[in-house]
């Protein structure tokens, strides 16, 4: 995650045991959710790459991936393709682990989102500035919803949230959660930044996450096959 410039990196870094739900396919790169016990919500562009047989690590344990879902009208080309979405299915259940809801509304625009990876760190005057793997967060304010995608721009202080950021390289995939009466829902998936041939994540970069209100039939259908 990449912040504002003022506020110290160590404020963004949180306990990895308070969101075991939020995993790694690559130790650190590309991320996901767990929604239920068998099933990671991710972006297509993150889940194609992951091999056959596949083995990562949740809450100490290994599991073994089984399956892999890509949304069927996902191209992936460029960024910016839509549909940036896919679900991926382990071997066993994650036991004794909170899993995610999705945000199912239409009222995302305006709202706080919490962005969490373990992607690249960095600050919006710098753009990226090393990797480390932690965990880390950020916050941003919706400022655009279409059919495909939640969008916010990375603004620089005074006119941001308290930690206002967006994702950095290695953050594909990861959640964008909205807190409704105090649970937070999947509402985004982390997919492209335009950063307009700047360096990534300086100030002015706009974020695109998978609007996963626009999927939730999908998803369900999916992951109830």
């Amino acid at each position: 995650m990449i912040i504002r410039h003022d506020v110290p990196d160590q404020n963004s870094l949180v306990n990895e045991d308070d969101y075991p739900g939020i995993i790694t396919f690559f130790k650190g790169d590309g991320a996901g959710t767990l929604i239920t016990p068998l099933w990671i919500l991710t972006a297509a562009h993150t889940a194609r790459n992951i091999p056959d047989n596949h083995t990562i690590l949740i809450a100490n344990n290994n599991y073994i991936i089984e399956t892999i879902v890509p949304h069927p009208d996902f191209v992936g080309e460029q960024p910016g393709d839509v549909d940036d979405i896919a679900l991926v299915k382990l071997n066993s259940p994650v036991n004794k682990i909170g899993t995610f809801d999705l945000y199912e509304g239409e009222t995302e625009l305006g709202q706080e989102v919490l962005l969490l990876g373990r992607g690249d760190y960095g600050n919006g005057q710098l753009g990226t500035i090393g990797t480390d793997k932690r965990l880390r967060k950020a916050t941003n304010l919706i400022d655009e919803v279409d059919d495909h995608w939640i969008k916010f721009r990375f603004d620089a202080p005074p006119n941001c949230t308290s930690i206002e950021g967006v994702s950095g390289i290695g953050d594909s995939g990861s959640p964008a959660l909205i807190d409704e009466q105090g649970k937070l829902l999947v509402a985004g998936v982390s997919s492209w930044q335009d950063h307009e041939d700047e360096a990534y994540g300086l100030y002015g970069a706009v974020e695109y996450y998978t609007r996963v209100s626009r999927y939730t039939a999908w998803i369900c259908s999916v992951c109830e096959s």
